[in-house]
């Protein structure tokens, strides 16, 4: 019995000019930010990449606030036992998926840069998968005219 595969997606935004060698502006491996990114590029935003980061930003604030409130409850002198123990699971889920977080964004970057050499090599391949024995990634190029900076996030 084989394993199933798990599929994930990585969008490389690159900044394409036509004097110079493909730019990696930006690595998305979250399907949200993907979809929004596109969304975006659909609408004729004039920098798609600008919305991505507001969402970041709004999710971090957002995520900030409520580890905020667990603190502050937590710390409370008179919490009932059962919302200590609830409180305390939440910031060890929190650790564990922030840890999770970090292995993805070094694995992303790792992927992004071998990425970017097939598409360097072959511009046509915009959509395409690299497959390893256990994990399959589906790459999107996104061709892009930059609008501020020319580094890789």
């Amino acid at each position: 019995m084989t394993k199933p595969t798990k599929t994930g997606t990585v969008a490389l935004i690159i900044d394409l000019k036509d004097d110079e060698t493909p730019v990696l502006l930006e690595t998305l491996s979250d399907d949200a930010e993907i979809a929004t990114f596109e969304a975006a590029l659909g609408a004729g935003e004039q920098d798609p990449l600008t919305i991505v980061h507001q969402m970041r930003a709004r999710q971090t604030r957002e995520d900030e606030e409520f580890g905020n409130y667990v603190e502050e409850l937590l710390s409370q002198p008179f919490v009932r036992p059962e919302i200590q123990e609830h409180g305390v699971q939440w910031l060890r889920s929190k650790i564990r998926i922030e840890d999770f977080q970090r292995k993805e964004v070094e694995a992303t970057k790792v992927i992004a840069q071998y990425a970017l050499k097939v598409y360097r090599e072959n511009p046509d391949s915009t959509d395409f998968f690299l497959a390893g024995p256990a994990a399959k990634v589906r790459i999107r190029v996104f061709p892009v005219k930059a609008a501020g900076s020319r580094t890789a996030a």
